[in-house]
């Protein structure tokens, strides 16, 4: 129950493959360079490797670190007293101007979680702050007025919003919950353990830095789960993006869809030659979808330049990733991200397509975006 989070990797596909020899062995490196909530990094340190991510997203960083940097039990439940003994009203961290506090939190909520917030920082720090804010972060949507059904912020209305606030817990008794309960989690595993989280993928590799042994992940969609929104109540509360400048966070993640028109009024040749006559043929449809496409298209094999930088030689990188339908065409995400990594001097060497039946995993976006309905597995060598 660590931090809820959008589009979360199903931990059977990283499992099996870190725990086949053919591709990882005890103490090697296992890299995600779309780590997300850090689902690869847990299991890859569970099975006595070492683990790397990278994300564009700092909620997604913060809660990657909190569940894989082992700290005692002793030294959580310390901290949680020491932080609750000293939460006072009248000492608050303020709400940026990320999004509107008002809308979101009730006058009450949003003076009981700045002076939580307050205690947090004043009496932690180093890896039991991030611990803490991370369990914090969990607690932020529960006790605001959003729809807890939807990943993105959606505000309840009527009936239905006044049955959430009589069933809203305390925010106190729900946060030493949720640290009792992410304190149980985090010592199951290794002791001493922890990871390296960058902050994007398409950093290239620089002499120092570990080389990833396997490097498994499922990476954005093109007009992609909106994750800066659904993270953007925590992000406000911890001051995670400059004032009024969410969007600007919302730029620096693969698949976005939000562009202004000057930026997508211009004609230009795919990267990759094979998406062009289906990017034409969307464009004449929408071309907002069409550059929403071609950018994701772009990002990704700038993306593939520093995930190829990061694998060793003979290495393996497995790669999750569904095809969309677009504006009623079918967008062959698979065939064109593969693509890409062929470009970069990888080899394929194993493919596999999984229906996705729970609609609890089909995405959709909405009308010029469509569904994902059909994973392909794809693993390459650097040889």
């Amino acid at each position: 129950m660590f931090h809820s989070y959008p589009a979360k990797l199903l931990l059977n596909i990283p499992l099996f493959f870190i725990s086949c020899t053919k591709y990882s062995s005890p103490n090697d490196v296992v890299y995600d360079p779309f780590s997300g909530s850090g689902t690869v990094l847990v299991e890859a340190l569970l099975a006595g490797r070492r683990a790397m991510g990278a994300d564009a997203n700092p909620l997604a960083r913060l809660i990657a670190k909190a569940k894989t940097t082992y700290i005692s039990s002793e030294k959580i439940t310390a901290a949680l007293g020491k932080v609750l003994s000293d939460v006072d009203n009248a000492r608050q961290i303020p709400f940026t101007t990320t999004i509107k506090k008002d809308m979101w939190f009730s006058e009450d909520v949003a003076v009981s979680l700045g002076s939580l917030l307050y205690s947090i920082r004043e009496n932690t720090s180093g890896i039991v702050l991030e611990f803490l804010e991370a369990c914090f972060s969990a607690c932020v949507k529960r006790v605001s007025v959003s729809d807890p059904r939807l990943s993105v912020p959606v505000r309840l209305k009527g009936e239905a919003l006044e049955k959430h606030i009589l069933g809203s817990p305390g925010l106190i008794e729900l946060f030493a919950k949720v640290v009792g309960a992410n304190c149980a989690r985090l010592n199951k595993m290794p002791e001493g353990c922890s990871s390296v989280v960058y902050a994007d993928a398409r950093l290239r590799h620089l002499d120092g830095d570990l080389k990833a042994d396997l490097i498994i992940t499922s990476p954005p969609y093109a007009g992609a789960q909106k994750y800066i929104r659904a993270s953007s109540l925590s992000i406000g509360w911890l001051g995670m993006a400059p004032s009024n400048q969410l969007r600007e966070l919302e730029k620096l993640n693969i698949g976005r869809e939000h562009f202004y028109k000057s930026e997508y009024s211009f004609e230009s040749a795919s990267v990759v030659p094979s998406a062009q006559g289906v990017l034409a043929k969307i464009k004449s449809i929408n071309s907002l979808r069409s550059h929403i496409a071609d950018t994701y298209l772009r990002e990704m094999d700038d993306a593939a330049e520093g995930i190829v930088s990061r694998l060793r030689q003979n290495g393996h990188l497995v790669l999750v990733v569904g095809d969309n339908m677009i504006c009623g065409h079918n967008f062959s995400t698979s065939q064109f991200v593969k693509d890409i990594f062929v470009g970069k001097g990888l080899t394929t060497t194993l493919e596999l397509v999984d229906d996705i039946r729970s609609r609890g995993l089909m995405t959709k976006r909405n009308k010029t975006a469509g569904t994902i309905e059909r994973e392909h597995v794809i693993v390459f060598q650097k040889r």
